[in-house]
């Protein structure tokens, strides 16, 4: 916020400048050209016309400036959002490195060994396993109730 105060302050420097310095070379033009004589009126009528266009040009100028004060404001706003997640997410991925440091290394290679030979297993044999398992529970459930009754 203080670069737009500083931005606006330059933007109306700057105007007070734009406008006086035509006003003071139109004026030593006019001195310098001592042989015209121009009534008050049309002089007045010039250094108005001359006045109107440097107010113009310097009300361009602070809008311009307004303009890329506040596409800063929003580009920053934006960069802090994105800050704020970065940050969360390194404190996420923290945490994971920091239970991942307790894992011993034969645990985390037998884990990585299990996972790449789970995915060359087939559907159908874990259904058979599982049916197998079934069948030996229920046969096993069927001897142990006739010899112990």
């Amino acid at each position: 916020m203080d670069e737009v105060k500083f931005l606006a302050l330059l933007g109306a420097l700057i105007a007070v400048v734009g406008s006086t310095v035509p006003f003071l070379l139109r004026l030593r033009v006019i001195r310098r050209e001592g042989k015209t004589e121009k009534t008050y009126g049309e002089r007045l009528a010039e250094l108005t016309a001359d006045l109107n266009r440097a107010s113009s040009d310097v009300d361009s100028v602070l809008e311009e400036l307004a303009q890329v004060a506040r596409a800063r404001e929003s580009s920053v706003k934006r960069l802090e959002s994105e800050l704020q997640n970065l940050e969360e997410r390194e404190s996420q991925l923290k945490e994971k490195v920091d239970l991942l440091e307790n894992v011993p290394l034969p645990v985390a290679e037998h884990f990585a060994r299990l996972l790449k030979s789970g995915d060359k297993r087939s559907a159908r044999r874990d259904y058979a396993l599982f049916v197998a398992g079934v069948l030996v529970t229920t046969v096993l459930a069927i001897v142990i109730r006739t010899f112990a009754g």
